[in-house]
């Protein structure tokens, strides 16, 4: 009986704490799409707020019309974070899997190269100038040199070691080589992980201005959060700036987020339920 209070009692206090974790998270968000439907000067006067004091799309209209690349930019970054997150799971599979075979030699030796490259990088310049010597102006000069992720392949590697080796040894049994080991019985079993992985290198690549800024020098290329910081930095010179006029600037801002950040919200619930068990599992080495 008491066993059975404290259980309740636990289930009420975990329930009541989740709860109001979940309101931390979902609540500065709510507050930055009412605040991108708010008119700027209802914006400006009332703060913000869980309901537009103003409903306006005023900020939308403006990201929309000040720029006629938007909806370009937007299939350049959809573009990106597809082909980023392929090869990159490509790429940190195969390298994932040998290394997770104990028999393969010099497998410490690449496990510590790779671990070496988490610690120490060569600095901007020269990787600036190592990118651009082979990519110019493409979408190659950010997906290539971020094809192989380090931390995706511990994961990986520790996700297929979990996997019992008695599986490879009856696929061997049935001639099946290494490749089709790999693509047959290690990738299905190990979808937790890979969901995750996927996950984590369709945010990073979608987020991802900085590379485009460096390497991408057609406007008509830019991914749309590049597209967005030049808007939000050169807002003044693009709005005009007469006097008189209400920048929308705070609500161009919270739009901004929402437009930058909504295709990731909505692509998370379908990878959700494998995203804790595979940090989980592939986190772990037995």
């Amino acid at each position: 009986m008491r066993t059975h209070t404290s259980r309740k009692v636990f289930n009420i206090a975990n329930i009541a704490f989740m709860t109001v974790l979940s309101l931390l998270f979902l609540v500065p968000y709510w507050m930055i799409l009412s605040g991108s439907f708010t008119d700027e000067l209802a914006l400006v006067e009332s703060g913000f707020g869980l309901i537009p004091a103003k409903f306006s799309i005023a900020a939308y209209k403006f990201i929309l019309e000040s720029n006629p690349l938007m909806l370009r930019s937007i299939l350049n970054s959809i573009i990106l974070t597809l082909s980023g997150t392929a090869v990159t799971l490509v790429v940190t599979t195969l390298y994932a899997y040998p290394l997770s075979r104990g028999y393969l030699r010099g497998r410490k030796f690449f496990s510590l190269y790779m671990i070496f490259t988490m610690i120490f990088g060569g600095g901007l310049i020269p990787y600036y100038l190592t990118v651009t010597k082979f990519f110019t102006d493409t979408i190659l000069a950010i997906i290539i040199p971020g094809a192989m992720a380090p931390f995706y392949a511990i994961l990986l590697r520790n996700y297929f070691l979990t996997i019992p080796d008695s599986l490879e040894e009856a696929a061997r049994i049935d001639g099946a080589n290494h490749f089709r080991i790999l693509v047959m019985v290690y990738v299905p079993l190990s979808l937790p992980v890979i969901a995750s992985i996927v996950l984590f290198a369709a945010v990073s690549n979608w987020n991802n201005w900085v590379g485009p800024m460096l390497f991408i020098e057609t406007k008509e290329k830019y991914p749309i959060q590049y597209l967005i910081q030049q808007l939000l930095t050169n807002i003044t010179s693009i709005y005009g700036g007469s006097s008189g006029q209400i920048l929308p600037s705070e609500s161009v801002k919270m739009a901004s987020v929402v437009l930058g950040s909504l295709p990731i919200i909505l692509v998370y619930p379908f990878l959700q339920r494998y995203f804790i068990s595979g940090i989980v599992l592939g986190g772990v080495k037995e």
